[in-house]
Order: C-alpha cells, then sequence, then structure tokens
C-alpha cells in the first residue's frame, strides 16, 4: 500500500467535505504517508454453501439472523465469508494521534477507513476471478438492516480470524483491531437481486427494497 494507491476524493468522502484548505491537505499527505508505513493489511476468507429453510438461512451450519441476510442470499447457493484488518499498528497510530492532535487523528481515522475498504475491494476482484460462479452479489456485513451486530463473533469464530490474522469481537461486538471488517458475499449461477441498501450507490430498479426506500421509490 503506497499513497499513490489513495483516491484523494474518497478520503474527503470519509470527512465529509469538499476539500480542504493547503495547510490542511498538507497534513492529509502525511497521514497518508504515516498510514502507509504503519499498516499492516491481512486479510481471510471461507467459502460455504447456503442453505434456505423455512426458519432463514444457514451459512454451513451457522443460522444467520434477520430477514434481510436471507434476502440477500436469496437464489445463492453458496457464499464467501471474508475478513480483513488494517492490524492493531494502525489502531496505535491513531490512538497516539488522538493523545497530541485531533485534526490529525481524524484526517489519519479517514484514511484508515479509505484503506479497509481498497483492501476489501480488492480481495472481492480476486474472488470474482478465481470463483466459478458468474453472479456475486455485493458485500454484506453483520449491523446491516436486521442482520444482528451480535453475529459478528459468530463469523469471526467461523473464519478462525483470531488465530490466523488476529481479529477478535469484544463482549460489545466491536471488532479489534477497530479497523477491520468482516462480510458475506452470495455466490450463484442465476441471476441475483442485491439486498444492501446503505449507501450501495447502485441502480435502484431491481432492488427488492425499492419501494420502501425513500430514495429507490422515487425512481
Amino acid at each position: 500500500m503506497t499513497p499513490a494507491d489513495f483516491d484523494r476524493s474518497e478520503i474527503l468522502g470519509y470527512l465529509h467535505t469538499p476539500s480542504l484548505d493547503e495547510r490542511l491537505s498538507a497534513m492529509l499527505e502525511d497521514a497518508i504517508s504515516a498510514l502507509c508505513a504503519a499498516a499492516q493489511p491481512r486479510t481471510i476468507w471461507r467459502q460455504l454453501p447456503v442453505t434456505h429453510t423455512a426458519s432463514g438461512v444457514l451459512l454451513g451450519t451457522l443460522p444467520l439472523l434477520g430477514d434481510d441476510i436471507a434476502l440477500h442470499l436469496s437464489g445463492c447457493e453458496a457464499a464467501v465469508l471474508l475478513a480483513a484488518t488494517l492490524s492493531g499498528s494502525t489502531d496505535s497510530l491513531i490512538r497516539r494521534a488522538e493523545r497530541s492532535d485531533m485534526t490529525k487523528a481524524l484526517l489519519l481515522d479517514a484514511v484508515a477507513g479509505a484503506a479497509i475498504e481498497k483492501i476489501c475491494n480488492e480481495l472481492e476482484q480476486q474472488l470474482r476471478q478465481s470463483l466459478p460462479y458468474p453472479y456475486f452479489t455485493e458485500r454484506f456485513s453483520a449491523g446491516y438492516g436486521d442482520f444482528p451486530i451480535s453475529q459478528q463473533g459468530d463469523l469471526v469464530r467461523l473464519l478462525d480470524a483470531t488465530r490466523k490474522i488476529g481479529l477478535t469481537v469484544t463482549p460489545q461486538c466491536t471488532m479489534l483491531p477497530m479497523k477491520s471488517v468482516t462480510a458475506l458475499i452470495g455466490l450463484s449461477h442465476q441471476p441475483v437481486q442485491d439486498a444492501r441498501r446503505f449507501g450501495c450507490g447502485k441502480d435502484c430498479t431491481e432492488c427488492p427494497y425499492r419501494s420502501g426506500c425513500p430514495v429507490g421509490s422515487k425512481q
């Protein structure tokens, strides 16, 4: 991961601002360089069968809770469960900045957000190229819709992610290191509808939530 890998406009999106002045732009470049030096990205994934039952959907033998994840995986015969982390060194970098310069800490946090998204996108692209399925859903994580964040620990255990990449979940369902992600991607040999509905940026016409969505219902 190098500074050239980052889309500055994406980082500005994490900062909720269209632009930065000269001083903050220079601070952002320093933050990007510091993050690149500190981060130790690690990923893990596992393909598991998906079984649809009258009471919900199973990932392997794990019942997934909530209607949204069942809808998201509708028509899928398998799914990839993935996890990615920037490592504890990234958390330490941000915490040190919080003690001395909150502006720097905010910039680092935004860069880290863009970095973990980049790592997940790259892993997903590799999966799309290597797995023998023509249709993939978008990533869907615990905490989206009614897929409860309390299942985070189940997903981490299913991946053995604590041992393999150092990812843990607190009793409050917070992942450590903080800049970490788990997600599911549905796999199918038939076209699938995608139930992800939070900031997806996709065309609403095929979304199963279109009629109840304040954006999709207007299209």
